[in-house]
């Protein structure tokens, strides 16, 4: 099920494209959603790009390792996927298009530390227990206030107002 699209308006059709799989976790201990805290106060799911070679299932058990130090994370059913199209940060391209596919997750359980790649240690994300309306009104000020807005922001307000309309 297709949750979300976003296509910056700035963009002109028929771009040179660069093309990016990545995958998700949407894992749930009780009412609380593992997610990452950035320093700027908002929230990101973990996930991120699938590599060559890796199933959606290792991508995203990679992912959690990486990012929370969680290890064991069972990845279960695809909710849905979110796609986007922004300015290419690439000088050879000038689209760059990412379909984010979103999975429930269970189990997992933090043995390591992160291991964060240099943005990730800059925005000193940490993985936190939240629920999804805090995490939502998090995002929305952040978003509102216009300091340290990353791409990933109204993304991800969208697929926790989904969770949110889906939980009541």
């Amino acid at each position: 099920m297709l949750l979300a699209t976003f296509r910056s308006p700035e963009l002109s059709p028929g771009g040179r494209l660069v093309e990016r799989t990545a995958v998700r976790g949407v894992l749930f201990r009780g009412r609380e959603l593992l997610l990452l805290a950035s320093r700027h106060g908002d929230y990101k799911f973990p996930g991120g790009g699938v590599d060559p070679g890796e199933s959606f299932a290792e991508a995203l058990q990679r992912e959690f390792h990486e990012e929370c130090g969680y290890v064991d994370v069972a990845v279960g059913t695809e909710l849905g996927t979110t796609r986007e199209e922004v300015p290419a940060i690439e000088a050879a391209y000038d689209v760059f298009g990412m379909t984010s596919h979103y999975f429930s997750c269970t189990g997992g359980s933090a043995r390591d530390g992160q291991q964060l790649e240099g943005y990730e240690a800059e925005l000193e994300l940490t993985p936190q227990w939240v629920t999804v309306d805090f995490a939502l009104a998090a995002n929305r000020a952040v978003l509102a206030s216009g300091v340290g807005v990353m791409r990933w922001l109204v993304r991800e307000i969208a697929v926790l107002e989904w969770l949110s309309a889906r939980s009541r």
